[in-house]
């Protein structure tokens, strides 16, 4: 099993992507959170991280579930996210 994968992750207010590695085992609640919060230091002039944002899965536009990890879900490297 892989230890991480490649998350693309789009900032819709810049329109901007980047590339984060999520450890397999971490659930999609604190990957989305982590996201975020790095989001909100990369680009503090147009992104706040409230904690209300999440991921979106941009090939399906689904939500994943929050308690389900990476490696549950069979993310692969590459796989494109919204930031919502």
């Amino acid at each position: 099993m892989k230890s991480r994968t490649l998350f693309c992750v789009r900032l819709p207010a810049t329109g901007r992507c980047y590339d984060f590695w999520v450890p397999a085992r971490l659930c999609m609640r604190e990957a989305s959170q982590l996201i975020c919060q790095a989001m909100e230091s990369l680009e503090p002039e147009f992104f706040c991280f409230t904690g209300q944002q999440t991921l979106m899965y941009e090939r399906t536009g689904q939500i994943q579930q929050p308690e389900a990890t990476v490696a549950q879900i069979g993310f692969v490297n590459g796989d494109r996210f919204v930031i919502i």
